[in-house]
């Protein structure tokens, strides 16, 4: 019967009374994504929460960072800035890692959380918010749309006068800075952690994705988009983009890719939604 069925290795055969279990297990090969092989190119030790809930979906799961985050140039001027917090009116964080390297410097330096006491927080997203949450603070505002254009527009009205800390990346947009200066704020702008391009992708990695074995590539920042390009090149056209965000699919339009899905909540719960929404398309087509 094997050889009537030209059953090859590798193979699995389920003989007997066992066979009568399929229905009870058959929940594993019924997730979403069972059969797809996803890369995941978040920074080292920031990519496991979306490797899991992938891999609970079913997919097989890969790792290329494609930026690390690391300290900034220098910290001098991230501890003169905390030296004089109580000159600030609010205090402005546009992403997760920007709280974890400010507020770490804080207690590191044997600071104390009650300095933030007198400011105001704003935080880019709820990912970001949790990240305050972790040390006990809660954001007073947080944009319904997690974008720097928004986090502007709600506080354009309250910046005529107000003195504001960015706390970001060594590389960024201007938007929210440039937005408050010109509605009247005081704005200084601190760099709190680096974020560093990749110089070379994983060779086996590079190799299953030039032979079009990877089904999709998650891009969560313009910066991870850029340096995905620079890494791969044509050969990101053999899988499909997942995009966090408009900002991040123009810039991966800019450099001539064009994203699959594109996360309307720009988040990583987004982002996963849209990939299952467009598989799900698929499925009915």
């Amino acid at each position: 019967a094997i050889a009537a069925h030209q059953v090859r290795p590798p193979a699995v055969i389920v003989v007997g009374q066992v066979v009568d279990c399929a229905p009870a297990v058959s929940w594993f090969a019924a997730r979403p994504l069972a059969g797809r092989r996803v890369l995941v190119t978040r920074p080292s030790g920031q990519a496991d929460q979306l490797s899991e809930r992938l891999a609970s979906l079913g997919a097989e799961v890969l790792q290329q960072p494609a930026v690390e985050i690391a300290d900034p140039p220098d910290w001098q001027p991230v501890d003169e800035a905390l030296a004089r917090l109580d000159q600030f009116d609010w205090l402005v964080f546009s992403s997760a890692n920007g709280v974890w390297y400010l507020l770490g410097r804080l207690m590191a330096t044997g600071g104390d959380l009650r300095r933030l006491g007198k400011l105001r927080l704003a935080a880019i997203g709820p990912g970001t918010a949790a990240a305050l949450a972790a040390y006990c603070l809660r954001a007073d505002l947080v944009p319904e749309d997690y974008r720097a254009e928004w986090l502007l527009e709600s506080l354009r009205h309250q910046a005529q006068g107000k003195r504001f800390l960015l706390a970001r990346a060594s590389r960024g947009r201007q938007v929210l800075a440039e937005g408050l200066i010109a509605a009247g704020a005081y704005v200084e702008q601190l760099v709190v952690y680096s974020s560093i391009d990749v110089e070379r992708a994983d060779p086996a990695i590079y190799t299953e994705l030039a032979a079009g074995r990877i089904d999709w590539v998650t891009v969560t920042s313009s910066a991870i988009a850029r340096s995905l390009v620079r890494l791969f090149g044509q050969q990101l056209h053999r899988a499909r983009l997942a995009s966090i965000s408009p900002v991040t699919s123009a810039v991966l339009n800019e450099l001539g890719f064009r994203p699959a899905a594109e996360a309307r909540q720009y988040t990583m719960d987004g982002l996963l939604d849209a990939i299952l929404a467009q598989e799900a398309g698929d499925s009915c087509q």
